[in-house]
Parts: structure tokens; C-alpha cells; sequence
């Protein structure tokens, strides 16, 4: 009888996690989250109130070892947001200075503008493992489209863009009037890419994203050489283009002009809404001011937003307006009397056939002669400042307001081209001067008229006290002027008010006399020139009173960018749809990349097409 031979059932030896392992994990998690911190501090410091532009060049290179980092998505993602709050939240802080209540909007918009860096690392990684486009190319790409995408998206913030950092390096930006804005950010993103290149490399970066990596990914080292030959290149045409441009100052004299800048809080402003004796103060601050800059003999005056606290009203078919509203108080008189054409910033009420009124955020120019037919109404509302979006909806929103009422304002849908004497202008209100498509809108003639020969932008940063707002408003002004080579001047309640010419300078005014009412300036021009306004000097200029008189430099050179628009950012959409296409379409197209533990080679891994080792992007 045979005997059964009982074998034991071979155990399979657990391996016991080190004790390390998980505080290794955390301690590598750390270190990618202090990378992208480290690219958000670097960020803040390149815009105001700091306005270290140079650092925009290499911003970005601790937050591109998350393209690359070995981790869980979720981590990836999350280091990558938290690394664009620590760039939104203190470059934002001003939105919050104002009134309490827009604390909550200064923190929404901080996360919201943060979750376009976490889209940039998901863009990024699908591209990574997913087609042979080294990151020279894909980084300036989806860096580039999704600003244009944020400039638009949900009403658009363009602040803050790559470009923006570079506004005091007049050479390198006027490439602006070729690819607006997003050319430069394009630059910026591919030299940040490039010197990532060179770091990952290194045993010791590279370690600090994949722990114990012992090969370069297949798309590292290619044609480091040649792309760096080439981004030095496009820099060098960049700066010698720039050069050229800056050398073209023979402006024609345009009309002479008078700048107001008042110093009113916003609170009292507030006030002026419900109030008759805020609305007198106000009112006869500027009154001041008007009076301060007729004697230069301007041919006209120009006004802040809002600044004129009466209301224009207007019914739709009637031939002419009701009224133009006048304070009844004889300091006020001279307004009224003063012979010189005047831009108004005021809000305006149009009643319909049944008497219905809309509001808006106007523009009403009086000429000399008196007439006052042509307006400007607001085209781009600020979200929670002009207008609650979903209100009906989503009623919690109006906590994001200022006010405690319904202040809401509609949307114009006019161009005004405004005719004085000879010359044509356009108006941008409050933060429309950020928002490249409306200006450029006024380049070349349209249904609403023809051509301008120059820009203005009324403004009232009131709301913001002081903070680096009011600078960082009048950088991002300087690449209108050169996207469209038009001059730009700006009347701005607390600052920094300016004329910019066709090549984005800022002219530097004189101080010519003082009074209680406020300082006057003059701009003219010394040994033959007009000299600039340094950026370090932007300051001098907040919280104070006064008039600016300046003769407006015509520029009449044509803009590749005002006639074709976003064509590059549009290029780089088409870029990353083919590509994300193309990873839908071939699901099964793998790459291989070979994944490492510790310092041993754990073996080859066949990684599908825009997913990680687990699966995940």
C-alpha cells in the first residue's frame, strides 16, 4: 500500500514594510510640495510690490519636477494647487483692503486662478507619456493657452500673466504688437523648460522627483543643445526686434490734455450713492482739480470712473438726452462754465418705451460747444464689483459684494469712437485696460466708427489704498499701448495715473505747482526728449491729488497683433487638442519607461499611453 507523502504547503514570506518607508514617502511628498511653493514664492517676487521680472526666467522650474514626479496623482495635483495659492493669494491680497466683504472674493479667485497650475501639471503629464514632445515645447504651449484661456473663462482675470513680469524690459516686450502678451509668456515658459532639462540631469535633482532614478526619461536629453541654440536665438531676435521698435520715436503732437487724479476713499464714494452732502465733497474735489488744470489750456479734461457723482439719463428714441444731472452749488459753477471739453466718469441710466432703466458704467463726453451725444458704456463687468454672477441662482453669492444692495450693471455693446476736433479716442473703463481683445478692438476701423488715434483709460483704484494694485494696473496698461501702438493715458482716483506712448513708456511728469487742492504736473520735454518714469517711482505717484498736462505723442505705425488677434495662443489650443487626440485615438500606444526602487532597477514597465505606472495620469 503506498504510503501518501504529505508535502507542507509552502508559505510565501511576507515582506515587512520598513518602519522608514512611510516617513520616506512623506518626506518626498514634502519635498515636491516645497518645490511648487518654492515656484510660487518665486512668482510673487516677480510682480509688484517686489518687481524682480528677472525671476520669471526660472519661476518655474521647481514646479516642473511634478511632470516627472513618482507619486499618487492625487498628491501631484494638490502640491501643484497649494504651489498657485502661494503665488495668487498674496499677489491678490489687495482685492481684500477695500471692504471686509471682499475678503471672500480675494480668497475664490486665489483658488480658482490656482486650479490653472493644476491643469497645467495634468496637461503636462498625459504629453509626457503620451507623445515624444520634450517639454521645451509643451510647456511654453500649455502655459500660453490656458492664460489665454484664463483670460477669458468666467468673465476673464488677465493678471498676472508670464509676460506682465517682463514690463520693465521695454526691448524684450515690444514683440507684444506681433503675439500680444502671450509671446512673451511663451519665451519665459520654453527657457524655464529648458533650464529644467539641464537640471534633471543631475543625479541629485532628479533624485529629489524620482527617488532613486538611474536612467534619464528618453525625452530628457534630446537636442538639449540644439533647443537651448534655439530659445538663445529667439531671445536675441526678440531683444534686436525690440530695439528696432524703441528707436521709432517720431510722434506727431496730438491734443493737449489734463489728467485728473483725485484721492478719495472708496468708502466716501460709497457714501456718495445715498448721500447728497458725500456727493457734494466729492464732487467739489474734482471741481478743484478741473479748476487746477484749466489755466494750461487743455483742449480737454478728463475724468476718473465714477468721479462726476451725478447720473446721466436718457430715454431709448429720443433724439437727444433729458439731462446731464449738475450739482445745484456755485463752487460748482465753473464745471459747468468752463469752455473746455470734458470726459465724464459717471453712471448712467437709460429708460426704455416703458420706462424700464438699465444702468451702466459710462462714459459721457461734453464737448466745448456743450454737446453731449456721445457715450461710452462698459463692456466688461467686474464680477462681484459691477455685477453678482448666478445671483438668482446661487443667492450666497452677493456675500462677495461690497454693497448691500442690488448695484448691479449691464454690459455695453458699443465701441464709442469719441470725435474730438480732429482726432479719434477710445475708452477703456477701470479694468478693461487689462483685457487685450477690447482694446485692440479701437485699432482699425469698425462698425462703430473708424480708427482711434489714441486710448484712454478711466479708473477708479480707490477701492485699493495704496497696495501694489496701482502699479501692477499701470505695467499691465504699457502692453495695450504697444499691442495696439497706440498712446494710452490713464485718469485714475488715488493712482497711478500716466500717459504711455506707442512703445509702452511711461512719461515722466513735472511738478510745476502745489495748492490744497492738489499738485500740478506738466509733461514736456527735457533736452529734446521726454524722459521716463521709472518703475522705482511709480509709488510717488499714489494717494495724491492733482493734474497731469500732457500733449498726447500720436502713434500711427500698424500692429500685426491688433489685425490678427490671438493667433498664438489659438496655435497653441490647436497644439494640445491634436495632441490629447491623438492619445484618445491610440489608447494601446505605450512607452517604455523603467521604474526604480531604492537604487535597484525594479525592471522594465510598458506604461500605456498618458498614464503613470498606476494607471493614473
Amino acid at each position: 500500500m503506498a504510503t501518501e507523502l504529505k508535502v507542507p504547503p509552502v508559505s510565501t514570506p511576507q515582506v515587512q514594510p520598513r518602519p522608514q518607508a512611510k516617513v520616506q514617502r512623506s518626506a518626498l511628498f514634502s519635498g515636491r510640495l516645497i518645490a511648487a511653493l518654492g515656484s510660487g514664492a518665486l512668482m510673487w517676487a516677480c510682480y509688484f510690490p517686489l518687481g524682480w521680472g528677472w525671476l520669471a526666467w526660472v519661476a518655474l522650474v521647481p514646479l516642473l519636477g511634478l511632470v516627472r514626479a513618482e507619486e499618487r496623482p492625487r498628491k501631484i495635483y494638490f502640491a501643484a494647487w497649494v504651489g498657485g495659492l502661494a503665488f495668487f493669494l498674496p499677489s491678490l491680497y489687495w482685492m481684500s483692503v477695500a471692504d471686509y466683504r471682499m475678503v471672500y472674493a480675494w480668497i475664490a479667485l486665489a483658488m480658482y486662478c490656482a486650479l490653472y497650475w493644476v491643469a497645467g501639471i495634468f496637461l503636462l503629464r498625459r504629453l509626457e507619456r503620451a507623445t515624444k514632445l520634450p517639454l521645451v515645447i509643451t510647456v511654453p504651449v500649455v502655459w500660453t493657452a490656458l492664460e489665454f484661456l484664463r483670460s477669458f473663462l468666467i468673465s476673464g482675470f488677465a493678471w498676472y500673466f508670464l509676460g506682465h513680469s517682463q514690463h520693465a524690459y521695454l526691448a524684450v516686450i515690444q514683440i507684444a504688437d506681433i503675439t500680444g502678451v502671450y509671446g512673451i509668456s511663451f519665451l519665459i515658459a520654453a527657457a524655464n523648460a529648458w533650464l529644467f532639462e539641464g537640471l534633471y540631469r543631475v543625479a541629485w535633482f532628479r533624485g529629489l522627483f524620482r527617488p532613486g532614478r538611474t536612467e534619464l526619461c528618453p525625452a530628457a536629453g534630446w537636442g538639449r543643445t540644439a533647443w537651448g541654440i534655439a530659445i538663445v536665438a529667439a531671445l536675441i531676435v526678440t531683444c534686436g526686434y525690440g530695439l528696432w521698435r524703441l528707436e521709432q520715436t517720431e510722434f506727431q503732437a496730438g491734443p493737449r490734455i489734463a489728467l485728473l487724479q483725485g484721492n478719495i476713499d472708496q468708502r466716501l464714494r460709497n457714501r456718495a450713492a445715498a448721500d447728497l452732502e458725500a456727493q457734494l465733497d466729492m464732487g467739489r474735489h474734482y471741481a478743484r482739480l478741473e479748476e487746477l488744470a484749466r489755466p494750461q489750456n487743455p483742449d480737454l479734461i478728463i475724468w476718473p470712473e465714477t468721479s462726476y457723482p451725478g447720473e446721466w439719463f436718457d430715454v431709448v428714441g429720443m433724439p437727444v438726452p433729458l439731462r446731464l444731472k449738475i450739482w445745484q452749488d456755485e463752487k460748482l459753477e465753473p464745471v459747468r462754465n468752463s469752455k473746455v471739453a470734458q470726459l465724464l466718469g459717471m453712471n448712467s441710466k437709460i429708460l426704455d418705451q416703458d420706462k424700464r432703466p438699465t444702468l451702466y458704467n459710462s462714459a459721457i463726453l461734453v464737448t466745448a460747444a456743450g454737446d453731449y451725444s456721445q457715450r461710452y458704456d462698459k463692456i466688461h463687468r467686474v464680477p462681484f464689483g459691477e455685477y453678482v454672477p448666478l445671483r438668482h441662482l446661487l443667492p450666497f453669492l452677493k456675500n462677495f459684494s461690497p454693497y448691500d444692495y442690488d448695484y448691479s450693471i449691464s454690459a455695453g455693446d458699443k465701441y464709442t469712437r469719441f470725435a474730438l476736433d480732429k482726432y479719434r479716442f477710445g475708452v477703456l473703463i477701470c479694468f478693461e485696460d487689462t483685457d487685450p481683445v477690447l482694446a485692440r478692438q479701437y485699432h482699425a476701423d469698425g462698425p462703430h466708427g473708424p480708427a482711434v488715434d489714441f486710448l484712454v483709460n478711466i479708473s477708479n483704484d480707490g477701492w485699493f489704498d495704496g497696495t501694489s494694485e496701482h502699479e501692477e494696473h499701470l505695467a499691465i496698461s504699457r502692453f495695450r499701448a504697444i499691442e495696439c501702438r497706440r498712446a494710452l493715458v490713464r485718469s485714475v482716483n488715488m493712482g497711478v495715473s500716466a500717459v504711455i506712448d506707442g512703445n509702452g513708456r511711461v512719461q515722466a511728469p513735472q511738478l510745476v505747482s502745489q495748492d490744497p487742492a492738489g499738485k500740478n504736473w506738466v509733461i514736456k520735454p527735457r533736452d529734446g526728449r521726454v524722459p521716463d518714469l521709472s518703475e522705482g517711482q511709480w509709488g510717488d505717484f499714489k494717494k495724491v491729488a492733482g493734474a497731469i498736462i500732457a500733449t498726447v505723442p500720436l502713434d500711427r505705425r500698424s500692429s500685426f497683433y491688433a489685425q490678427w488677434g490671438d493667433w498664438l495662443p489659438w496655435s497653441c489650443w490647436l497644439v494640445v487638442g491634436v495632441a490629447l487626440a491623438w492619445v484618445l485615438l491610440r489608447p494601446g500606444r505605450t512607452r517604455p519607461v523603467a521604474l526604480t526602487s531604492g537604487a535597484a532597477v525594479v525592471g522594465p514597465v510598458r506604461v500605456v499611453a498618458g498614464l503613470g505606472s498606476d494607471g493614473k495620469p
